[in-house]
């Protein structure tokens, strides 16, 4: 089991070995199928994602709708959740786990992830996207 970081117990900025957010996308249109950037919230370069997961913000449960997490623009470059993730199960009170690709597990990432839909939800949703790993800079 990793341990994650908690920065209201220690303060600053975790050490590299310490599981941390690494990204968050916050209220993210779950309608688009356009490149939506998340942020960068953790001091390095290189990463590894270790979790990721969503939490819908507002409107309707989430209807047909899938895509992935990409580190390029146009769904390129390196997938970290694959496009046939469905997103689908996102609605008030529910958390959605996204599957990791696998081949994150033996790539190092440096750049920006970008939540990138194949089939928009036909009803409206905006949610929040949080990704999880270790600064490995």
């Amino acid at each position: 089991m990793s341990t994650r970081f908690n920065p209201g117990a220690t303060g600053g900025m975790p050490p590299a070995n310490f599981d941390q957010l690494l990204f968050v996308g916050r209220a993210l249109n779950f309608q688009l199928t356009s490149d939506q950037p998340l942020a960068k919230v953790f001091g390095g370069t290189n990463y590894y994602s270790t979790f990721i997961v969503a939490r819908q913000r507002s409107g309707a449960a989430s209807v047909v709708c899938a895509g992935g997490i990409y580190d390029t623009a146009a769904k390129g470059g390196n997938a970290l959740v694959a496009a046939a993730q469905s997103w689908v199960t996102l609605a008030s009170g529910v958390i959605v786990q996204a599957t990791l690709a696998g081949l994150i597990q033996t790539t190092l990432l440096a750049n920006t992830p970008i939540l990138s839909l194949t089939t928009g939800s036909t009803g409206a949703c905006t949610a929040d996207v949080f990704i999880f790993g270790y600064d490995i800079s």
